[in-house]
């Protein structure tokens, strides 16, 4: 049967020409020309993967014949395939990669836009180019680009899959006939799902082609019976020869050259364009570059070196599970050459340059995750290792939700649960979700991937279909939350079942001790280890310094005073997450009875938008549940600011309409001496508290983590729509009865602050009272000199409290001289939501006053005066007692000179 086209080598002339099977020539023939055949239809879907995806390297009929000249150099001349598995390992050879082509999705499905994968797929694009997550209407109508994108992505990530369904697939002819790939019928009944199997194993695990393909298959009727097929030698032939085919005639000069080759594609060209084809040495294939790689292409030396690190451990990893089941080896079993960049370098030389190996490596992978997963990252707070179990527990929760809502099904109450418990071990802290739940390879691996945020990961999608084009958008993100719960107790549990799996699929992890001691994963083994649903359960033995138990339940003391709480006496869980989780995402319940339930809910999802002001803010300010009435402690002082300002609390959305603030100007209500600072608003990171608020504001606002402790955050809400709100509010009001004074000058200058316009406010003393920005040009107007000066000066005391205005010369406007930035206690990222400038300030307005009735070059000398180091200067201000008083100023004046 050797034609021009056959492919080449020992493994076909021992299979097909020689005389070892003569005695049933008719059926080896058949078998020959059935792969002949199908080599002839697969050589024309080939030629489409280069039209998809040009910037592969080649993917077409010479790729699958050389895998015949490979597969016979690894497994060595012993080693002789019947007929039946050379039709076999040759099927599988020609439509392992045949799917990363449109055409061939066509023959399959018609579409791969209608691949259950494909919303996620295109999802993925528009979440990486836009940061969030996608719009109904823009799965529906895509953006060309991102659709182009996705498409491109699945035939990679789908073709080994698809490979599986291609040998059974068909189309009409031109004349209307039904054509397969396998035009045999009776083989193609017979061989046609193994040989898709085999296929679709080079991009399984070692693990899963053991589980499916360790078993010998027998023969069709028509062949011999010795002839059966030996499916785990020839998936290990398939992909350790797959890996192996790497060098040039994968990657020809002529086709670089007419492609335009992104960046990441370019550096497997240049490496597989240098490498010669191998040799065996000593067992080991040896791949050379004499050519070598200049310093400009040093990073395709480094790919190089680190794909054929790649391909020795295929080919040991076929080697151990070939000794395993009881095969002979193959005669090849690794790669030369490649132990060190030094080794590869001579063989793959490195022109005017050394191929150094400087990697970020961690020797103590425990410690760096007990410290950056812990207080290193956390500080001494151990309530946060309650905020991030709460927290991905809503996750979960936020996920299912999401996916629910997604595919339209059956609608799913979400649920958050926390309590604590004790047995002979102790006292534990149990947070359950009846979520997503994970499988135990996510529980295994992702999970415990230090600093991989595992949410959106591969696995995780591909176990949740539909994940990445839902709405769902996660608060945990840096892949570090998890090991939090450490701060609490060193034993922890994790018991998980996933949406797909039933009870018995529920798993345990297991800490015995923190991250010292690795953790054991087990199969739920006894009925009563089981999930009636799907969810994840973590329970953690609480450290003795973390909670005291007290006949109320376990009171978190050591926790209060670190999370700012203003309470006296003990904090139970009931208080203390309502505090940590100001704006739910899901239903969280609790009691403060240990072991004791029912539970009572304690937060609602969303609640924050709808519930009574005044207990939001008591929620956000941490007022206990214990009735503090009295004025002058730290709880009543919150207490009063509840309720004056909670009534009056405004929700505000994003450009999207989606509600990202709850909140009302400081100081539009009440005079600010209440006791309690500035610090009346938080900043959440999704749903829990951080260290960030904004000046000027009472409420809430709901922003991104600006780093990974999750102790800042940046507010949702754009600058925008906060300067026009804040304008609004100060445009509206109600001023009458209430006369002019310093809370005008406060108010106005955190209204600046936040990029609104101060409108009417009087925001300036002066002599002649106090005076709005139109107000403020006029008396300018009227002189050709004033002195500037903070407020500071212009009082004096009496004892300890008693203060008292002096009376201003008539050329003395009481300006305010600093600014502050609008966000507080935030990450250098969050800084750019409202950046500080002077403009924004009573000062800026004030210049601003002063160009407008002086002029721009009397204005600008005014600023160089302000800032000369000595533009202030110790001059008479006004009088008190009839006594001159002299404070600091900065003296302008329209002529420029001081």
């Amino acid at each position: 049967m050797k034609q021009s086209n056959t492919p080449t080598g020992g493994l076909w002339n021992r299979a097909f020409e020689g005389q070892a099977y003569e005695n049933n020539s008719y059926v080896r023939d058949r078998f020959a020309q059935g792969l002949l055949d199908m080599r002839e239809r697969a050589s024309q879907l080939s030629l489409e993967i280069g039209k998809d995806l040009p910037e592969f390297t080649r993917h077409d009929m010479t790729h699958m014949d050389a895998l015949w000249e490979l597969a016979d150099l690894i497994v060595g001349p012993e080693l002789t395939l019947n007929p039946a598995e050379a039709f076999v390992f040759g099927g599988a050879a020609l439509i392992h990669d045949l799917a990363m082509s449109r055409a061939a999705h066509q023959l399959i499905n018609g579409d791969i836009r209608k691949t259950s994968e494909w919303p996620d797929a295109l999802a993925a694009e528009i979440r990486i180019e836009f940061g969030r997550p996608p719009h109904p209407s823009e799965l529906a109508s895509p953006p060309a680009d991102a659709a182009e994108r996705a498409e491109r992505s699945l035939l990679r990530l789908l073709h080994a899959k698809m490979a599986e369904t291609l040998p059974l697939s068909s189309w009409k002819s031109m004349t209307g006939d039904t054509v397969y790939l396998i035009s045999d019928a009776e083989i193609r009944t017979a061989y046609g799902r193994l040989i898709g199997l085999i296929a679709a194993s080079h991009h399984w695990s070692y693990d899963d082609v053991v589980s499916k393909l360790s078993a010998p298959t027998g023969v069709p009727g028509f062949a011999p019976i010795e002839w059966k097929v030996d499916c785990l030698v020839l998936a290990c032939m398939l992909r350790t020869a797959d890996a192996a085919h790497l060098d040039s005639s994968r990657a020809p000069d002529l086709l670089a050259a007419t492609r335009n080759l992104p960046s990441e594609s370019l550096e497997h060209w240049t490496f597989q364009s240098r490498l010669q084809r191998p040799y065996l040495q000593n067992g080991r294939l040896v791949f050379t570059a004499p050519a070598g790689f200049s310093g400009a292409e040093m990073g395709a030396w480094w790919l190089a070196f680190e794909t054929l690190q790649l391909v020795d451990s295929e080919l040991k990893g076929a080697d151990a599970i070939l000794l395993e089941k009881g095969r002979a080896p193959f005669q090849v079993r690794g790669v030369a050459h490649i132990e060190t960049p030094k080794e590869f370098g001579s063989v793959a030389p490195c022109r005017e340059w050394e191929p150094v190996e400087a990697q970020i490596k961690v020797g103590d992978v425990a410690g760096l995750v007990r410290r950056l997963g812990g207080s290193e990252l956390y500080g001494a707070d151990a309530a946060i290792g309650i905020r991030e179990l709460l927290t991905n527990a809503c996750d979960a929760v936020k996920a299912r939700e999401a996916l629910a809502s997604y595919r339209g099904g059956r609608p799913y109450f979400g649920r958050v649960s926390i309590w604590a418990e004790e047995d002979e071990s102790g006292s534990w802290l149990v947070c359950h979700d009846n979520g997503i739940g994970m499988s135990a390879k996510i529980l295994g691996h992702q999970l415990l991937d230090f600093g991989c945020s595992s949410w959106l990961s591969p696995e995780v999608v591909r176990n949740n279909i539909g994940l990445l084009a839902s709405r769902f958008e996660p608060t945990g993100k840096f892949g570090i939350g998890f090991f939090s719960v450490f701060m609490l107790g060193k034993r922890v549990q994790v018991w998980s079942r996933p949406m797909a799996g039933a009870p018995s699929d529920t798993w345990l992890l297991e800490f015995s001790s923190g991250v010292e001691v690795r953790p054991i994963l087990r199969r739920a083994n006894r009925a009563d280890e089981e999930m009636d649903e799907p969810g994840t359960t973590v329970k953690v033995l609480l450290d003795e310094n973390v909670a005291t138990k007290t006949p109320h339940g376990f009171a978190f003391s050591s926790l209060v005073e670190r999370v700012g709480l203003r309470v006296r006496g003990a904090s139970m869980l009931t208080d203390l997450v309502p505090y940590l989780l100001p704006a739910p995402r899901a239903d969280i319940w609790g009691t403060n009875d240990v072991g004791k339930f029912p539970l009572r809910q304690l937060l609602t999802k969303d609640d924050w938008l709808t519930m009574e002001g005044v207990s939001l803010l008591q929620r956000i300010l941490g007022v206990h549940e214990i009735d503090l009435t009295a004025p002058d402690t730290s709880d009543g002082r919150s207490r009063r600011v509840a309720e004056l300002y909670g009534p009056h609390l405004e929700v505000l959305h994003d450009e999207g309409g989606s509600p990202v603030a709850r909140v009302c100007l400081h100081g539009s209500y009440e005079e600010f001496e209440l006791g309690l600072g500035d610090r009346l608003s938080t900043v959440t990171a999704g749903a829990s508290r951080t260290q960030t608020w904004v000046g000027g504001v009472v409420g809430i606002l709901i922003g991104k983590p600006g780093r990974a402790a999750r102790d800042s955050a940046t507010p949702a809400l754009p600058v925008e729509v906060m300067s026009r709100w804040v304008t609004k509010e100060l445009s509206g009001l109600v001023l009458e009865g209430r006369e002019p004074g310093s809370w005008c000058r406060e108010l106005g200058e955190r209204a600046l602050v936040l990029g609104a316009e101060i409108g009417e406010l009087r925001l300036w003393e002066t002599a002649q009272g106090w005076l709005n920005t139109s107000e403020l040009i006029s008396w300018l107007s009227q002189r050709s000199s004033v002195k500037a000066v903070d407020p500071m000066y212009a009082t004096v005391r009496r004892g300890w409290e008693e203060v008292e205005m002096i009376e201003l010369h008539a050329d003395v406007a009481l300006v305010g001289m600093g600014w502050s930035s609008a966000l507080h206690g935030t990450s250098d990222e969050g800084e750019a939501w409202l950046q500080s400038t002077r403009a924004r300030s009573s000062l800026g307005a004030f210049m601003a006053a002063v160009r407008e009735a002086w002029g721009d070059l009397a204005h600008e000398q005014a600023e160089i005066d302000m800032k000369k180091p000595h533009g202030e200067r110790r001059v008479a201000i006004g009088t008190h007692d009839a006594k001159e008083v002299r404070g600091r100023a900065t003296v302008i004046s329209r002529e420029g000179k001081a």
